[in-house]
């Protein structure tokens, strides 16, 4: 539940960033002993403090960190060892992340919630408490936060109630089925208890995915029959992109109750239960909280998760019936989403997380149940990923009977749409011989407009179809269009035919337009203004997949790329948009690039942009050395 009040300060800089969510050392592994087995505890589900209040029920502990005293509150055991809570970050001033961790011990190099400037976000998490049974919030940029409980965990060394049992990831409910409207706002909906769930459960440990909400609110769950409580757990934000959130939540016999304030449709995922007090007494499925650690970091450990891959994790500790880590997707390639699930099993068809966006930063806990062999992660449209741990639960592991499934780097499809700027690659052949590392289409007319009518060519004395069209009439999908053309239009609208050029290339799958800006000339005023309002389209929450290639840049001090009028190429111009266009690609699909920048030069795994390349170096590749111009 959102509101707005005051704001905290933070000193913070946006650096901070990069130490807990953007490092790239090799992740350490967890030394710390573990705290004692512990079992589950329902707290009816309530807000713990709210920094937006005019009391906050908390402790301002320096200008980036707050304390929160966690046990003995309402409901809540005075010898609690861990907690299950959710964090929502109200407002962020500026790009940063959350990190929550028990008083008295070091803020840990990982982070619990990644924060977007102006966004409300949340995610949950299962936290040790610490001295005086509190926890310790710190945010590298002003926030309001907001922290909800729903239980508890207690030492025990056995117990009947409080054991987590986990299950194959099973849907419960799908709100589109049958093609059911949407929910409407405050409306919700009731999950019964499954079959193979005993009716004393106490809890459900549930992944909830929000599809198309329409408003921005939140969504909030509780024991079917029980009063709603004045918490969250997710805070769609009315874009319509999927948002996933895992929690744990009461339940009563009658099952589990939903409501929404964003509407939309809603999506439960059922991943484990908590045994009630008719339960056999026993050891198996306690939880045992450990100091968070990083397990993987794709960045900086092997190969990234590509579309449709799949990469594996040794267990942190056997045996054990189930880990609970934070994931969190770094630099996914398109809207997608993470599956977590026993390495060597069959792959669920469910999601642990969705991000809703190319290059969101998007965390979610998983409880995911462990084999033999470990953990595997699948991504459904490729994904840096990272896996914090923060606990296990005992008891015995599934038996991994599959091969290890294969991680692929994708070979890009990449369509080209130019304009006689782009014609020369047709003219001169050879020049294409610097298109590696992807599958290229070329499609480049002299005289070509973006969406209307284009002019006659006196070159080809032909009037060659508009962008749009050459997009539309592309036999085929593609990962991404690449644009240069535009030359011929005018400045007035050119922010619409943006859109519906990437309108156009959305509908052919590409999950990226990269759009060249536009070079210097004698009008050069009209392109500055279309160069202006590309940048102004990218930097657009409705663009996450508009990449501008700054070419007018990268070109400005080459000497016998350009014919007089600064506008076409000459044949090392040609050799060089090529080589632009292939680090482009392999710069935007985290691949290595397809040829090093100097004869003899080493490879990086994951290739610079050329831009970035020039800024740094004040040089552009040694074309002629290279390709044998």
């Amino acid at each position: 539940m959102v509101r707005t009040h005051h704001r905290l300060s933070s000193a913070v800089v946006l650096a901070g960033l990069v130490v807990a969510t953007l490092c790239t050392t090799r992740p350490s592994p967890v030394t710390a002993e573990p705290l004692p087995t512990t079992a589950f505890q329902v707290v009816a589900p309530q807000r713990l403090a709210d920094t937006r209040d005019a009391v906050c029920t908390c402790t301002v502990v320096d200008a980036n960190t707050i304390r929160v005293v966690v046990a003995g509150r309402d409901g809540v055991a005075a010898d609690i060892a861990a907690a299950a809570l959710t964090i929502t970050a109200v407002a962020p001033t500026a790009v940063g992340f959350v990190t929550v961790f028990p008083t008295g011990q070091a803020r840990p190099g990982t982070s619990t919630l990644n924060l977007i400037a102006g966004a409300t976000t949340s995610n949950s998490t299962i936290v040790p408490v610490g001295d005086g049974g509190a926890i310790d919030l710190y945010f590298s940029v002003a926030t309001q936060l907001a922290v909800d409980i729903t239980g508890g965990f207690t030492a025990a060394d056995t117990a009947t109630a409080g054991r987590f049992h986990p299950t194959e990831p099973a849907r419960l409910r799908d709100t589109r089925d049958g093609g059911a409207a949407p929910l409407g706002l405050g409306e919700s909906i009731t999950v019964p208890l499954p079959g193979d769930v005993p009716a004393d459960a106490i809890a459900l440990a549930v992944n909830v995915t929000s599809v198309k909400a329409a408003h921005s609110g939140f969504l909030t769950g509780f024991a079917a029959g029980s009063e709603p409580p004045t918490t969250s757990f997710m805070n769609p934000d009315g874009s319509g992109a999927a948002r996933a959130a895992s929690t744990i939540l009461p339940v009563s016999a009658d099952g589990l109750t939903i409501s929404t304030t964003a509407g939309g449709h809603i999506v439960v995922d059922l991943v484990g239960w908590f045994t009630g007090p008719s339960a056999d007494d026993s050891a198996d499925g306690l939880y045992v909280p450990v100091p968070a650690g990083r397990l993987l970091d794709t960045r900086s450990a092997g190969s990234r998760l590509w579309a449709g891959g799949t990469r594996e994790l040794a267990a942190p500790v056997l045996p054990a019936a189930a880990v609970v880590t934070n994931l969190t997707m770094i630099l996914p390639d398109r809207s997608g989403f993470v599956t977590a699930f026993p390495a060597g099993t069959t792959r669920p068809t469910t999601s642990s997380v969705n991000a809703p966006f190319r290059n969101a930063i998007t965390p979610n806990l998983a409880i995911t149940t462990l084999s033999d062999r470990g953990t595997a992660y699948f991504s459904s449209g490729g994904s840096d990923l990272l896996v914090d741990l923060m606990g296990y639960f005992t008891g015995t592991p599934v038996t991994a009977t599959q091969p290890v499934a294969p991680n692929t780097a994708p070979k890009p499809r990449v369509l080209m749409v130019g304009d006689s700027t782009l014609y020369g690659l047709t003219e001169v052949p050879r020049t294409q011989g610097a298109l590696r590392g992807f599958t290229p289409v070329l499609d480049a007319k002299p005289c070509r407009r973006l969406v209307v009518t284009s002019c006659k060519s006196h070159f080809t004395l032909q009037i060659p179809n508009m962008a749009i069209e050459a997009i539309a009439a592309a036999p085929g999908t593609y990962d991404i269009v690449v644009i240069k053309t535009g030359y011929n239009d005018t400045a007035p609208g050119f922010d619409v035919a943006i859109a519906k050029i990437v309108a156009g290339a959305r509908a052919k799958g590409a999950r990226l337009v990269l759009w060249l800006t536009y070079s210097e000339s004698t009008k050069a005023g009209r392109y500055d203004a279309q160069n202006a309002a590309l940048r102004a389209a990218a930097a657009s929450p409705a663009f996450p997949d508009l990449v501008v290639a700054d070419w007018r840049a990268y070109a400005s001090k080459s000497v016998g790329w350009y014919a007089s009028d600064r506008l076409h190429l000459m044949t090392l111009g040609n050799w060089a948009t090529s080589d632009y266009i292939s680090r482009w690609v392999a710069a935007t699909s985290q691949l290595p690039c397809p040829v090093p920048w100097t004869v003899g030069g080493s490879i990086a795994p994951r290739c610079p942009s050329p831009d970035a390349y020039a800024a740094a170096t004040g040089t552009t590749p040694a074309l002629k050395s290279l390709y044998g111009t």
